[in-house]
């Protein structure tokens, strides 16, 4: 799995969600914020789950009522670990949040 990427289960097989802009463009314009959304997430908020795994998948419009009936069926309070790791992921432009002991790389300091 890359970087980035986040496994999940939903409709009974795996399935993985891959951040990417437009991902993230659509779900702070559906949800205002990454925070905002995190908050429903973390509310078990079953609409907002249901977009960040059809954003997080690709999938289109057409496909919202088959992508909530998985989501319902696979239990938000299940999938709400994952799907709160994803929207880090996403607010960190793709990438997943360091270690809080992770230190940067020394790097060359601004020649001036």
């Amino acid at each position: 799995m890359l970087e980035g990427h986040v496994e999940i289960t939903i409709g009974g097989q795996p399935a993985t969600l891959v951040p990417s802009l437009g991902a993230a463009m659509a779900l702070c314009q559906r949800h205002e914020s990454f925070g905002a959304l995190l908050a429903k997430i973390e509310s078990l908020d079953l609409i907002a789950a249901v977009d960040v795994v059809r954003f997080g998948l690709g999938r289109r419009e057409s496909e919202q009522d088959a992508t909530a009936q998985q989501v319902f069926e696979a239990g938000v309070l299940d999938l709400m670990p994952r799907l709160a790791r994803f929207v880090f992921i996403l607010a960190n432009g793709g990438r997943p949040p360091k270690d809080e002991g992770e230190v940067e790389k020394p790097g060359t300091p601004f020649a001036g």
